[in-house]
């Protein structure tokens, strides 16, 4: 029971971590300001993990990877194995799992555009490999 509950939070956190990289991306993309952003984020209903305590936008929370051009934390690599097993667990049990085979999708390409020659890239890199997302300007 410990591992499906491992893997039904770590489905929950690459979807979530999806949907605010993709969020602070569209906003900076407007000329919002991602710290900005993310107080309006952390201040209403799009409140959560992501957003308040991991950020992905670099330069917007000090201490997580997204600080750290994505080194460190938990590897883009094994969050996509958790996802394989999330959907796999998803199947056996007959349940849909639209949100986690999309993340999955989105982090496979993460993992696809990082080389073995470097440190594997924080799950949070999914701002910058997928919505582009750059650190906001000064």
């Amino acid at each position: 029971m410990l591992q499906a509950a491992k893997l039904c939070n770590n489905l929950a956190c690459a979807v979530e971590m999806a949907a605010i990289s993709e969020a602070l991306a569209l906003g900076a993309a407007v000329g919002l300001d991602p710290k900005q952003l993310t107080d309006v984020f952390n201040s209403s209903s799009a409140r959560c993990w992501s957003s308040n305590a991991y950020n992905p936008c670099p330069g917007v929370m000090e201490g997580v990877p997204s600080s750290s051009d994505y080194k460190g934390g938990f590897g883009a690599h094994l969050m996509l194995k958790d996802l394989r097993l999330g959907l796999q667990m998803a199947e056996g049990a007959g349940r849909p799992a639209h949100m986690a085979r999309l993340a999955s999708e989105l982090y496979a390409q993460v993992v696809e555009s990082h080389t073995a020659a470097t440190s594997p890239l924080d799950f949070s890199a999914i701002y910058r490999v997928i919505y582009g997302g750059e650190e906001p300007k000064k």
